[in-house]
This record gives C-alpha cells, structure tokens and sequence, in this order.
C-alpha cells in the first residue's frame, strides 16, 4: 500500500513539473534534504588502470561511483571479468576515494543479440532474447552476489537500455524483483535507462533504488547536445511512468557528440579550451561542430534537480571532466550547486 502511495505522489508530482515548464515556470521547490542528494559518476575501469587518471579531491564531491566495462554477464547467466583488470580498477578507486564515504557499485552489461538483421528495432529484440535466457537462467541473481561479496562493493548497477516488447520487459521486471529480494538490505540495486523507454512496473520500482535517466545523446534543432531545457522537459515526465524522482539521478553528459550526431564523442576535458562563449566547439580534423554542457549549464541542472525533489545527478563520464580543482570543472560547478544549496 506504501508503495501504491508512493506511485501517486510521484505521478502528481510529475505531472505538476510538466504543467509548470509547459507554462515556462522552471524552479519549482520541492522539500528535499540536499545532504540526502547524490552525486553519482560513471567511472570507466579501462581509463583508471592507470591511478594517475583518478584526483582524490573529486570525490569530496562525489557521493556514489559506478564501476563500469569490468564485468559482464552471458546469457547462461554466468558473471564474466577479468580478474586483473577489475582488481586494479577497483584498487585505483579505492585509493582515490580514500576515508570518504563513498559507495561504489558494479556496472553488468548484458549479452549482445544473435542476428544478421540491420534493423535496429530487430537488432534491440534479438539482444533482449539473450537477455532474457539469463534472466530466467535461475543462477545469475547468485553469481551476482558472489562477485559482491567477493570484492566488497555496495551493489550492482544494470545498463539495459532497449528491452523494447512488453516480453523482454517482463522478464526484466520479473528478474530485478528476484535480484532485489536475495541482495535483500546489504546491498543496493540500480539501473539505467532513457526517458522516453520506462515500463518497470509496480514491483520493479519498489525493487530499484536508483535509477540514471540518461539525458543525453539528445540534439535540438540547432544541433546543441542536451540542452538545459531538453534536459528540463524529459525528466519531468519520469515520475508519469511510476518512478519516484527521489530514485531518479538526472544524466549530465561531460561529452559532447557533432551536430549531426555521427559517431565521434569528445570529451570536455580535451575541447575546454577551444569552446566559446556560447558552448560552441569546432574540430578543424573533422570540420564538425559540437555543442557543450559548460560548468554554468552544469550548475543550473544539478539546482533543477536539487529544487523539483530528485534523488541526484548522474555523470557519464568521469574521465571526461578535469580535476575538480580546477575552475573550468564540470565537477566542480555541480559541488558549488550543492554546496550553495546547504
């Protein structure tokens, strides 16, 4: 019944976010305890190999660490990583984080689809057969919570992006309830997952405990990469489909991709210097424009998500950003909205 409440609060609450930005209202306050606000980030295990790409300063700011690209699963359900690789990561992260508290999760990435299909609907619906058949392998929710024990982190974290057909949503509902119960209150759940693609139902909501609405990979007509105001009208639909936005970690991109959306993603931190006045950036070697989130956009969503109620900002990805000591930070601008929101 709780849970029931909870949905009805969420939706109304939604609802009246997207009436207030329909009408151009954008800082609606909602009561929420900023102490309670997440900071989470994307971190690469591949580009921390090396403990030099990590600035320990950063996570007196960061709250929550995604580990990601160390570790997969089949569709056999089996758990695959390489030992090694993940070892070290996690010891990098581990010793940049320090005494802070900080939780760290483990990013699982699923099994590609068996197709020859060029259509991408077809492409997504192949993936989700594979995920499915690990979904209902009856041994991956297990093989889960050894790799947890077995490295100490402080849960698990799924980037499912397209189950597509109410089938492939079924099992994934179905299997994220089943995680939930065995993870029981040691750990934490979370997933990721774009705004326009929300079908958990009831008992996978009350299951998640944070959700990253991917904001990003998004272009308006002028070509500007996920816009304050694009980002403003998509999460405020999220709590329609069910999830409550103290779940909900709104998605920062610290990269940018062309106006046309062709398959180059630079990262700020390689472009800073060369971005103007109004976030625009050229690259002569492939004669593209690309469009920035710089830190004043940054800052001005992470205070939409602290004023509308939500659970925190989400960063793909951290090795994107300079050291949050330095001024022209993406980090940093977000540490200056929460910290002024005290």
């Amino acid at each position: 019944m709780a849970v029931f409440f909870d949905q009805i609060i969420a939706f109304f609450t939604s609802l009246i976010l997207v009436v207030t930005n329909f009408l151009g209202i954008t800082n609606l306050t909602v009561t929420k305890k900023v102490d309670d606000f997440k900071v989470t980030t994307y971190v690469r295990g591949e580009y921390i190999q090396d403990e030099g790409a990590l600035y320990p300063e950063d996570f007196d700011i960061v709250t929550d660490a995604i580990l990601f690209e160390m570790a997969s699963f089949n569709s056999k359900g089996e758990v695959i990583y390489d030992e090694v690789k993940l070892e070290k990561a996690l010891g990098n992260l581990r010793k940049a984080i320090g005494t802070r508290d900080v939780n760290i999760t483990l990013n699982l990435l699923g099994p590609w689809g068996i197709t020859d299909s060029d259509v991408w609907e077809e492409q997504m619906e192949a993936q989700s057969n594979e995920h499915n058949k690990a979904f209902t392998s009856g041994v991956l929710e297990d093989n889960i919570i050894a790799v947890l024990e077995k490295y100490d982190f402080d849960g698990v974290h799924f980037d499912y992006e397209y189950p597509l057909s109410n089938n492939a949503w079924k099992h994934y509902n179905a299997f994220l309830v089943s995680l939930d119960k065995k993870l029981g209150d040691e750990y934490t759940l979370g997933v990721a997952g774009n705004y326009w693609n929300i079908k958990f139902n009831t008992a996978a909501v009350a299951a998640i405990d944070t959700f990253e609405i991917m904001l990003y990979d998004m272009v308006d007509t002028q070509g500007r990469h996920a816009t304050y105001e694009d980002t403003v009208k998509a999460a405020a639909t999220v709590g329609i489909y069910g999830m409550p936005l103290d779940k909900v970690n709104i998605g920062l991109p610290f990269y940018s991709r062309p106006t046309d959306m062709s398959t180059y993603w630079y990262g700020y931190n390689g472009c800073y210097e060369g971005i103007d006045e109004n976030g625009w950036y050229h690259c002569d070697d492939i004669n593209k424009d690309f469009w920035f989130n710089t830190p004043d956009v940054i800052e001005n969503k992470t205070q939409y998500a602290i004023d509308n109620g939500f659970g925190g900002v989400m960063i793909w990805h951290y090795n994107c950003d300079l050291p949050s000591s330095h001024e022209d930070s993406l980090l940093r601008a977000i540490g200056t909205a929460v910290n002024d929101s005290y």
